[in-house]
């Protein structure tokens, strides 16, 4: 058994239109710790320098890090991996929210694109069914819209939606990728993702995930949760606000 994490991926070659579930590595993990570190891992071996942000040769992979969806306070980042266009080398971009640790509730660490596809796509991951549909209706409706309307379209207003706008449509080099509140808003993400054809990725899960040695785990997390406390009530004098609730106790 997999602890904290799937040992799951998502292989989506756009190219092709096919979708491979494939098991990870867990020595990887343990190299490599959780999501960015993964995702660096992969394109380390698999994206050869020469390969250009826009080539159908460049990878673009979500990931949810190693302790999201367990208890730990404020683990939910989303990591958006890829060659930047703003500056030809790997990059990397967050996102608050539930995107990811929906991901990890469908059964899966990372999903990751290969290729471009040859009209506008999202991806559906509902659990075990994953498919690409049309969103041709989509195009040209910005990150807000094409997440509500992806939600009424599947009747699913739990689905978390990772969207581009007319930005990322256009291949802005710094077009993001909007996650409901949260942004994926470094070294044009979105342009990658848009240059793929890919307006938006769904995901809505629904599985356990198991972590081990949970009452330890969760000493750990109320130890956490109390300096967190702390912090806020006694803020740090001479920080920024966004500081103050930081640092030693």
């Amino acid at each position: 058994m997999r602890y904290a994490e799937t040992g799951f991926n998502l292989e989506i070659d756009l190219s092709r239109g096919n979708i491979e579930r494939v098991a990870t590595d867990p020595r990887d993990t343990e190299a490599h710790l959780g999501g960015l570190g993964t995702n660096a891992k992969i394109l380390w071996d698999r994206v050869p320098p020469e390969v250009e942000p826009f080539s159908p040769d460049n990878l673009l992979i979500f990931s949810a890090g190693l302790l999201v969806s367990t208890a730990a306070p404020s683990a939910n980042r989303t990591i958006v991996s890829t060659i930047s266009p703003q500056t030809n080398l790997m990059a990397f971009s967050m996102a608050g929210g539930f995107w990811a640790p929906e991901l990890k509730h469908a059964g899966y660490d990372k999903v990751i694109f290969r290729g471009k596809s040859p009209d506008w796509v999202y991806l559906l991951i509902h659990n075990g069914k994953v498919e690409l549909r049309d969103a041709s209706h989509l195009q040209g409706k910005g990150c807000i819209e094409t997440s509500e309307l992806i939600r009424k379209e599947l009747n699913e207003p739990k689905a978390q939606v990772a969207a581009i706008g007319l930005a990322g449509e256009n291949r802005v080099y710094y077009a993001s990728i909007e996650i409901e509140k949260s942004s994926c808003s470094r070294h044009g993400v979105g342009a990658i993702m848009g240059d793929k054809g890919i307006k938006a990725v769904v995901v809505r899960g629904t599985k356990s995930i198991h972590v081990a040695r949970t009452a330890e785990l969760m000493v750990l997390c109320n130890e956490m949760l109390q300096y967190m406390r702390h912090r806020l009530d006694n803020p740090l004098p001479g920080f920024d606000a966004i500081l103050r609730t930081l640092g030693p106790q």
